[in-house]
């Protein structure tokens, strides 16, 4: 019988990461309350205040259960190989088994600042993410599954070069503004339509950011929290200008 061998989660960098990514998201959206708050007319804040602070408060609420249960999971789970198979194991003793026999690719690349094993079967798909001794499993899972490891050195990364050029046409449009005589002659070039043209670019922004599938569960992906909140306010925009133009009055 081939030895045990067990491979255990980074408790210590995730908590870190997490951590910081949760107090990164909760400050762009205190940042983006406090502006958007005081770019609309004082009598529309309550409303705006409304909708948006129990949206906050749900989001806090989400991050702290997502925070509290990947922790869970990692502090609680590990990795085994022995005779011929993977089985991960999560917080709640649930083990998920891979035979090597059939494995067919093997993907090592970095997600979300981590290192993850892809592992791939004629079923499905099983990422292994944050291990202590990556190298060493990764050379395991060489050797038993005499497969050759397909290296994806690409890291996401949201502040780049080529995700900024997405938001130049906020900046040129606010460029434009600054020059005189430009909003008499074209009354569309306001600071009220800047915002709106503004979330129109961080929608497409986000829209075609690239992120890397985590194979697990795409419905809360940042992608999608950031698009959702951006539509939000997007619609709430809509809704005052719609509003001080009139269009609700009877």
């Amino acid at each position: 019988m081939t030895e045990k061998k067990l491979f255990l989660y980074n408790t210590d960098l995730f908590r870190k990461k997490l951590l910081q990514r949760t107090l990164i998201v909760l400050s762009m959206f205190v940042l983006f309350l406090g502006f958007n708050t005081l770019q609309i007319p004082a009598e529309e804040r309550p409303k705006f205040l409304l909708i948006f602070l129990p949206l906050f408060a749900v989001l806090v609420w989400f991050l702290r259960k997502n925070f509290t249960k990947q922790l869970e999971i990692l502090t609680k789970g590990m990795v085994e190989l022995q005779g011929g198979t993977i089985k991960q194991f999560d917080a709640y003793g649930s083990c998920a088994a891979i035979r090597n026999k059939d494995i067919e690719k093997i993907t090592r690349d970095k997600f979300r600042g981590y290192e993850r094993i892809i592992i791939e079967t004629k079923e499905r798909i099983f990422p292994i993410v944050n291990l202590q001794e990556i190298d060493a499993f990764t050379e395991e899972l060489r050797k038993e599954t005499k497969l050759e490891i397909v290296y994806d050195n690409e890291d996401e990364k949201l502040f780049t070069w080529k995700n900024a050029l997405f938001m130049s046409p906020s900046i040129f449009f606010l460029v434009v503004l600054k020059f005189p005589g430009l909003s008499e002659k074209f009354p569309f070039l306001n600071l009220e339509s800047f915002y709106l043209f503004f979330n129109v670019n961080v929608i497409i922004f986000f829209l075609y950011l690239p992120e890397k599938p985590n194979y697990l569960n795409v419905k809360f992906s940042f992608k999608r929290r950031m698009l959702f909140i951006s539509l939000v306010l997007f619609l709430f925009q809509v809704y005052i200008n719609l509003n001080k133009a009139g269009f609700f009055e009877s």
